[in-house]
């Protein structure tokens, strides 16, 4: 009997040696389910910021690449200087960058991609590319950007954010729109696409940055966020891109099998509101509408906590140009009495106001037909509505009529036919606070995604002192100020920033990266080299102790300490099991395998 023990001691001290060796392996396939089509997946095809354009970038590179913490790195780029007056940018590429046709990734290729979609404009690429004055390609790694004013985002965007494409393949493309070609430089390949169904990619064996973890990853399209969950804890995906409905949370904490990431979310839901529509191009009525919503409300009964409300003056409360003198609004008497002061009186005693002239107002508000979250959030705004006297109803559509209604084809020079809606803006928006000037700039060709045709000339005067400005303090003070005037115009309501929480099964992959503001579903997660974080590692102690109950015995570890403590558990139960299996044998004792569990 000492002598099997003795083997069992031995067996288990090389197990434990031997098990870091292989605990980290390669991932065969990966299923993560999305709740819509992104089109073709190249960067004038994909749909949305989240998840579209991530999954774009699975198969495309951008210059930098924004780390966990929204900072930019270098990724095809290599080395770089900045000049010190901020107008000269040197970058000098990575060698050996191949496209996945095989053909090498060269500086002539980013000079194409500039001067490509400055011909042919994609407002999200294009509008940072019209600072640059000139593009020298030096050599075939080597390129030289000289910028016309300095641009203190200019390292996110565009060169953080700006797919670098095939020369020798968009050349010859004159209707980007409609191409339907994916071939980047990433770390994935795009191998199949059947749409409303499933794209599938496969590992680039090629890529510079070493072949990725994952040899095959499918993304299933599941539109009901019902199945899409079900899915999740039955097994037949292994995580989603949408965040985890603020009432299954709990049910997702406890499933053994899955595990939870949270973590502040910088997305943005507001109440869009068409400025160009009367009544809503008066600035009461607006008001007035800022003042009826309780968005603390809509944070406790809708979101159960799992959001920040928003501010009122857009920016994230996280950001170092946030104004914190601004705080959300919400008194139902006062807005009645707003309404009141302009001439927006219920005339015919209906219980609905008419306008000054006496016409009746009667406005719908459109949401998402297939977020449940959202549907809630603009029943509870309408009944908000309603009751200070605003007609309002709500309509559910499909996500491609909302769009072509709030937003058609992506863009805004093209009008809009819409009252209200509930809206939202992916984390991009937020990583910088310039991007308040596209919101709400009258001019199309600057404020690119002002979809509710806000115009003022304060405010475009405001933006222009912004864009003209290079010193920091004043630009933060412009941006303060900015956020001051939206908080006061009320185009929008910010409503709430919903809080990231992601689920994943961590036996089949669990090298996920967190980036804040996003979560685990980013560029980082999926290529090698990048250190897999635990999402509770950027969280406040609170949130630390709700994720505990997954993971409450290893608190302390790494998910690689973690799987391999349970290899090592489980490896040591088996070898005990066998030992003392033909123990009991020499000694001719009954045995029964209920005896045993493994």
């Amino acid at each position: 009997m000492r002598k099997f023990l003795l083997m069992g001691l031995v067996f288990m001290f090389l197990f434990s040696n031997a098990a870091p060796s292989f605990a980290q392996t390669d991932v065969q396939s990966l299923k993560i389910g999305i709740i819509g089509d992104e089109s073709t997946l190249n960067p004038y095809t994909y749909n949305t910021g989240y998840p579209g354009l991530d999954l774009v970038s699975l198969l495309y590179d951008t210059l930098f690449q924004l780390d966990q913490d929204n900072k930019p790195i270098p990724w095809l780029v290599k080395e770089y200087t900045i000049s010190e007056d901020g107008l000269t940018y040197n970058l000098k590429l990575n060698e050996n960058i191949k496209w996945h046709d095989g053909k090498p990734l060269t500086a002539e290729d980013v000079k194409f991609t500039i001067d490509y979609f400055l011909e042919y404009p994609k407002s999200r690429f294009t509008n940072p590319l019209k600072t640059i004055s000139s593009v020298t390609v030096e050599n075939e790694t080597d390129i030289t950007l000289v910028l016309t004013k300095p641009e203190p985002n200019f390292m996110i965007q565009p060169l953080a954010d700006l797919p670098i494409l095939p020369k020798h393949i968009w050349s010859s493309i004159t209707t980007p729109d409609s191409e339907s070609n994916a071939i980047g430089s990433g770390p994935y390949i795009l191998t199949e696409y059947t749409a409303d169904q499933y794209y599938k990619m496969t590992a680039n064996p090629d890529y510079f940055k070493e072949e990725p973890p994952i040899k095959e990853i499918i993304f299933p399209i599941i539109e009901d966020t019902t199945a899409l969950y079900n899915a999740l804890k039955s097994g037949e995906i292994d995580a989603v891109t949408s965040n985890i409905s603020p009432e299954l949370v709990s049910q997702f904490e406890s499933n053994p099998s899955l595990k939870i990431a949270r973590g502040a979310g910088f997305s943005t839901t507001l109440f869009q509101i068409n400025a160009e529509k009367y009544p809503m191009t008066e600035k009461p009525f607006r008001q007035a509408i800022n003042f009826a919503i309780d968005k603390q409300n809509l944070v406790d009964t809708v979101l159960l906590g799992f959001a920040e409300v928003g501010s009122p003056g857009f920016i994230h409360p996280e950001s170092p140009f946030y104004n914190s003198e601004l705080k959300p609004v919400y008194d139902t008497e006062k807005a009645k009495q707003i309404l009141e002061d302009a001439g927006f009186k219920d005339t015919n005693g209906d219980g609905f106001r008419e306008d000054p002239n006496g016409e009746e107002i009667d406005l719908t508000t459109l949401v998402h037909s297939n977020n449940p979250i959202r549907i809630r959030v603009a029943e509870l705004i309408s009944e908000s509505l309603n009751g200070i006297g605003i007609k309002n109803t709500v309509k559910a559509l499909d996500d491609t009529t909302v769009i072509s209604l709030m937003w058609p084809d992506y863009d805004v020079s093209k009008g809009r036919n819409f009252d209200l809606g509930i809206f939202g803006w992916s984390n991009t928006m937020q990583l910088f606070p310039d991007r308040i000037v596209e919101l709400f700039y009258s001019d199309p060709a600057v404020g690119a995604v002002n979809i509710g045709g806000y115009k003022n000339p304060e405010f475009d005067k405001l933006s222009d002192q912004l864009r003209a400005t290079f010193d920091e303090v004043e630009r933060q003070n412009l941006i303060k100020d900015l956020q001051s005037f939206v908080a006061d115009e009320a185009p929008i309501v910010t409503l709430y920033y919903q809080e990231i929480v992601n689920a994943y099964n961590p036996s089949i992959y669990d090298g996920y990266v967190f980036q804040a503001g996003k979560g685990i579903i980013n560029k980082l997660s999926f290529v090698a080299g990048e250190r897999p974080v635990d999402a509770s590692e950027n969280e406040n102690p609170s949130e630390v102790e709700k994720d505990k109950s997954t993971d409450s015995d290893t608190a302390g570890e790494s998910s690689t300490e973690k799987n391999n403590s349970g290899i090592l558990l489980f490896g040591g139960l088996i070898i005990l099991g066998v030992i003392i299996f033909f123990i009991l044998k020499r000694k001719k004792k009954s045995a029964n395998n209920d005896d045993f569990e493994f």
